[in-house]
């Protein structure tokens, strides 16, 4: 049973009030992931919609407008968490030798 999209939802809910979430969620989504390459691509895809729930909560909260126009920084919260998103999918991309 792969916990991926379990792992997922704990990490958008604790992004909520700390960014280790985006890592959590990050690492959660790269478990579904074949090579590294494909894990680093799930765990930046975990960061993106970490982002877009971030979004959705300026919104609900009517002040997107304001976090938009802040201009470079808000475009500096997207590029964070893609980046960190997609680093934390390399959290699965090793395995330990156990012998």
């Amino acid at each position: 049973m792969n916990l991926g999209f379990p792992i997922f939802i704990l990490g958008v809910m604790i992004s909520a009030f700390h960014w280790i979430g985006i890592i959590i969620a990050g690492a959660g989504l790269s478990l579904y992931g074949n090579s590294i390459k494909s894990k680093v691509m799930f765990g930046a895809f975990g960061g993106l919609l970490v982002w877009l729930a971030f979004v959705a909560y300026l919104s609900s909260e009517g002040i997107f407008e304001k976090a938009a126009q802040t201009g470079q920084l808000f475009a500096l919260s997207i590029f964070f968490a893609v980046v960190i998103g997609g680093v934390s999918g390399l959290i699965t991309a090793f395995k330990i030798d156990q012998r």
